[in-house]
């Protein structure tokens, strides 16, 4: 993966971020304190200058009521990889 792809995954999932937080009326240090995180550190996510952890995923996903898992355990044809989510 390129550099240029990087920065444009981070990108993305800061305006996804973003537009989550307002779509909520969440000010960044609301989504900050709902998260665990530093306002500084939800800033530069949102700006896309910040390549997030699975954790710090998770904790932003979590933060908003939802989950951040790679595999969805919805989907019926993944096999065996249903019971991971078990």
């Amino acid at each position: 993966m390129t550099d240029e792809q990087k920065q444009a995954i981070r990108k993305r999932f800061g305006r996804r971020v973003t537009a989550l937080r307002e779509m909520n009326g969440w000010t960044i240090t609301e989504l900050a304190d709902r998260a665990g995180l530093g306002r500084g550190h939800v800033s530069r996510i949102e700006k896309g200058e910040y390549a997030v952890t699975l954790e710090t995923a998770t904790a932003i996903a979590e933060a908003f009521g939802m989950a951040f898992d790679i595999v969805d355990p919805r989907l019926t044809d993944l096999g065996p990889l249903k019971m991971l989510a078990e």
